[in-house]
């Protein structure tokens, strides 16, 4: 029997492989020979990590060709691993961070609306503990609470749909989040800026689902101003405060 370890790191190293663009959309991979000895792997390894990548819609396997890669389309990207490879990708970090930006100013004020009308009383108090929990200053910890804070927002809806797309909002946001500290320790102007995250909680607790929306709203276009600062990093342009 395989070990889930070995094949959980060969589909890690593949994915990566994949979406850092080592081999683009169209082409055909490597044989099973060159694969596992690239990777150290047997064979029955690296077929089990290709259903895994083609279950993530980053390969499509046909016996004609073998196994070729699948346009960016055509990948699940709202899968857990695909959203972190991509986000890790350096050359491509930037531009991915502003799709997701955009995703978010479609989900996030609409979600904030919909808890400021559907929350629970109790729903409603752990929103504004956890925005008056967050800290003056970026750390590890106050990433954590800023993640569970956005979540327990998408919870407070009470619908289903929105719901489900907690697990890829939570991947999205702590490597993004984790990135804003990057941010900040180059000594670019990032903070948390608890304030707003306790506007957005009072809006939510006082059942005003419009003021939510807009405050919902500023918060996600600071994120997409991270992208642009990451992207000027990446650029070797002058940041621009």
């Amino acid at each position: 029997m395989l070990a889930k370890g070995l094949i959980a790191a060969t589909v890690q190293a593949m994915g990566q492989s994949i979406v850092s663009g080592e081999w683009a959309p169209g082409s055909i991979l490597p044989t099973e020979i060159d694969l596992a000895s690239k990777y150290g792997v047997g064979r029955n390894a690296l077929r089990e990590a290709a259903k895994v990548l083609a279950g993530k819609g980053l390969i499509k396997t046909a016996r004609r060709y073998g196994s070729r890669v699948a346009d960016k389309a055509h990948w699940n990207n709202l899968d857990a691993d695909v959203i972190g490879w991509r986000l890790t990708d350096k050359s491509s970090h930037a531009r991915y961070r502003r799709e997701v930006a955009q995703l978010r100013e479609m989900i996030e004020p609409g979600a904030a609306a919909m808890a400021a009308s559907n929350a629970s009383a109790a729903e409603r108090a752990k929103i504004v503990s956890l925005a008056k929990a967050m800290g003056e200053s970026p750390s590890s910890d106050a990433i954590e609470e800023d993640i569970a804070f956005h979540l327990a927002i998408l919870e407070a809806t009470h619908n289903t749909l929105i719901q489900a797309l907690r697990n890829p909002l939570e991947v999205m946001l702590r490597t993004l989040f984790h990135a804003d500290l990057r941010l900040h320790e180059a000594g670019l102007s990032y903070d948390p800026n608890p304030a707003i995250h306790v506007a957005l909680a009072s809006a939510i607790a006082g059942g005003r689902p419009e003021e939510a929306r807009h405050i919902a709203t500023a918060i996600v276009i600071r994120g997409a101003e991270g992208a642009d600062r990451l992207e000027q990093l990446q650029t070797g342009e002058e940041i621009t405060e």
